[in-house]
């Protein structure tokens, strides 16, 4: 199965997204960052609430989750305790595509689901809202972590509630986090998010810079120098961090 797509928050491109596009207002220079866990009921339609239902005891922890074309949602998930293959189960579900283990045997838990894109899933990536994983998923209900700007966060909170969910915030943290966010360029976040996404910073890495300038249709020049310009601004907010 091939894995190519977006994690949350990587763009589209320039004129790929076929929905409308979301007002994100005008965003503070000087604004805090927090780290936020919001917890929301899964929407009916998603296999994760029947399955999680089903099965109150389990629970089902996302590892990646990339949306690839054609509206689909590709996702490493593993569930557990692990001792019993899910795999025809999920299968089972209206919205699932496709079930691949990625361990054998396939008792330990862990699967590929394709799987069609959901109007949460909608939501998160017009945002841009970029998820830290594990992403938590039991009895029905799921919980994600973000770290971004607060003004961010009070607007998708907004558009949760919006979309008809009922966003619970679990844990705020924002004492700790200051406003050092490195300032990129469309080109740098596009490229460095790519980066990231396809596993570039990963040791041993999972893509080359040859393969990866590919992907973006850039020469691995560009790419190089584009990178190189990233990580020297990330690596000084960093050090003003620590100080």
């Amino acid at each position: 199965m091939r894995s190519a797509g977006r994690r949350f928050g990587s763009p589209r491109g320039i004129g790929q997204s076929s929905r409308p596009a979301i007002d994100r207002g005008p965003v503070p220079r000087k604004d805090r960052l927090a780290m936020v866990q919001i917890e929301i009921d899964l929407p009916e339609e998603v296999w994760l609430c029947g399955f999680t239902h089903d099965h109150a005891s389990l629970l089902v922890q996302f590892h990646n989750i990339l949306v690839v074309p054609n509206h689909k949602v590709l996702g490493d998930v593993e569930v557990q305790p692990s001792g019993q293959d899910w795999r025809k189960e999920i299968a089972t579900f209206q919205d699932v595509e496709e079930v691949v283990p990625l361990d054998v045997p396939p008792e330990t838990g862990r699967y590929r689901v394709l799987s069609q894109e959901s109007r949460v899933v909608s939501l998160i990536a017009e945002l841009e809202i970029l998820l830290r994983y594990p992403t938590r998923a039991k009895n029905g209900v799921v919980i994600f972590e973000t770290v971004d700007r607060i003004s961010r966060i009070r607007r998708l909170l907004a558009a949760l509630r919006t979309g008809g969910f009922r966003p619970r915030i679990v844990a705020l943290r924002k004492e700790l986090f200051r406003s050092r966010e490195p300032s990129m360029t469309t080109v740098q976040r596009v490229v460095f998010r790519r980066a990231l996404d396809s596993g570039y910073f990963d040791v041993p890495r999972r893509i080359t810079l040859t393969q990866l300038a590919r992907d973006l249709s850039r020469s691995k020049s560009t790419v190089s120098v584009t990178l190189a310009t990233v990580e020297r601004k990330l690596a000084e907010a960093a050090a003003a961090s620590a100080r």
